[in-house]
């Protein structure tokens, strides 16, 4: 009588091998990637607001949730969030496009420049000037400013910009408010603001002092940048929540959210 020839055990790759579709099935969708995203904690109307209300910061919210990343906001000052990007203390946030910032910041970009598509916002900066004054901005150069400077926020582009164009800047004051009061009380020829936050702080204090002129002094791009390591390690990810951040911003249900009234 022959004995049944015995079957040697399955080897351990072969059972990690029919057990792993179980496994993946057990554990369900993988885990978001989280993204530590600092937010300023001063308002910048439209486009951010401390307590989270801003229409990027919602575009942010709607396409994390298709690309599972799960957003974590810190608030802190500009300054402090561009420190904190630079060293790795947060992974993004939001910003507009400098070429010295490729050195620690990535950005979506087509060749050397970002890719202006994938921006989330166009920020309008215009000029402010004392109901009645003589200053003047053309689009191109300003005439009437005399002899004092043009009040802008530290390390912003726009502080470039001016002295690009041979203007004597303030960069003392951290905040449009503070910029604002200046201009109040004869201190600065003009300054350089936010439309949004300009519009703003004038509507509440300054409404018949202080106006705007029709001509902004830059659109500028808005963009969520990231740390360069963190992309780095995490590049495929990233690239496809840009993706989903540009096809949310260009979405009719998004452009009517943009038109609620606030």
């Amino acid at each position: 009588m022959h004995r049944p020839l015995s079957r040697p055990p399955p080897s351990p790759l072969l059972l990690l091998s029919l057990l792993s579709p179980m496994l993946l099935a057990l554990a369900g969708p993988a885990a978001a990637l989280p993204l530590r995203l600092c937010i300023f904690d001063r308002p910048l109307p439209p486009i951010t607001m401390p307590d989270g209300s801003g229409q990027v910061q919602e575009l942010l919210r709607r396409a994390a949730r298709s690309t599972s990343i799960a957003i974590q906001s810190v608030p802190a000052s500009r300054a402090s969030c561009l420190a904190q990007l630079q060293s790795g203390q947060v992974d993004a946030m939001l910003g507009a496009f400098l070429p010295e910032r490729l050195a620690y910041a990535a950005y979506p970009m087509a060749g050397e420049q970002a890719d202006e598509s994938q921006a989330v916002a166009q920020a309008r900066f215009m000029v402010y000037r004392r109901h009645g004054s003589a200053v003047d901005w053309d689009g191109h150069q300003f005439s009437n400013l005399g002899r004092q400077p043009v009040g802008i926020q530290p390390a912003f582009l726009h502080a470039n910009l001016l002295r690009q164009l041979g203007v004597v800047t303030d960069e003392a004051s951290l905040n449009t408010a503070d910029n604002l009061g200046k201009l109040a009380q004869h201190r600065v020829a003009a300054v350089v603001a936010l439309e949004g936050e300009g519009a703003a702080l004038i509507a509440s204090r300054y409404a018949g002092e202080i106006e705007a002129l029709p001509q902004p002094f830059h659109v500028t791009p808005m963009y969520l940048v990231l740390n360069r390591v963190y992309y780095g390690q995490h590049r495929a990810a990233i690239d496809a929540y840009w993706l989903s951040l540009r096809q949310y911003r260009l979405s009719v249900d998004y452009q009517q959210y943009q038109q609620r009234p606030r």
